[in-house]
């Protein structure tokens, strides 16, 4: 189930952001054209996060800790989002759903090919965040390129260094799987 709702939130972001696509998504096409200013509920969320970051973060972090507290209430308000979402957008729904269940039945019959993908274009990600081209991530670096791997910066960065390499980020996802029962 969960991997189910992470494939469709990938597949959700790739057709409402279409910038991310252009990341390397094998099959992902970036079309200008298709591509609709975000609603005005986010707008203003990133406004107020533009204007505020500090307060902003502490408003996801309270939300994470809400969420982690009670995440039935949390997975019931994205299901509510998603299911509104999709009657507002019944095309792309169908069509990102049957997307969905054909990577997904693509993953089933070659996982490890679904895997080697996953790991090149994080790789792929890293080489674009590391401006320097030293083949590490300084935090300054981290921030401007892979965003979310920030908050988890102190726990990846294995040797205490202050730079995180793809070898010690593929070590922390390898463990943090392996945490959760499951292998990357």
């Amino acid at each position: 189930m969960k991997n189910k709702a992470i494939l469709f939130f990938s597949a959700l972001a790739m057709l409402a952001f279409p910038a991310w696509a252009a990341e390397g998504l094998p099959g992902v096409t970036v079309k200008s054209e298709g591509a609709r200013p975000p609603s005005a509920e986010r707008q203003a969320m990133r406004e107020r996060c533009r204007a505020d970051p500090e307060k902003c973060r502490a408003e996801m972090q309270a939300r994470r800790e809400q969420c982690r507290a009670d995440p039935e209430k949390c997975r019931a308000e994205r299901q509510a989002r998603r299911e509104k979402w999709c009657a507002e957008n019944a095309e792309r729904c169908k069509e990102l759903r049957a997307r969905m269940e054909q990577h997904r039945e693509q993953c089933k019959a070659n996982p490890e090919q679904c895997r080697k993908e996953r790991q090149a274009r994080m790789a792929e990600r890293f080489r674009n965040a590391d401006a320097d081209g030293d083949g590490a991530l300084s935090r300054a670096e981290a921030e401007k390129g892979m965003w979310w791997m920030v908050r988890h910066f102190d726990t990846i960065d294995a040797n205490r260094d202050g730079q995180i390499t793809m070898d010690e980020v593929m070590a922390a996802r390898k463990a943090r799987g392996s945490r959760k029962g499951r292998s990357l």
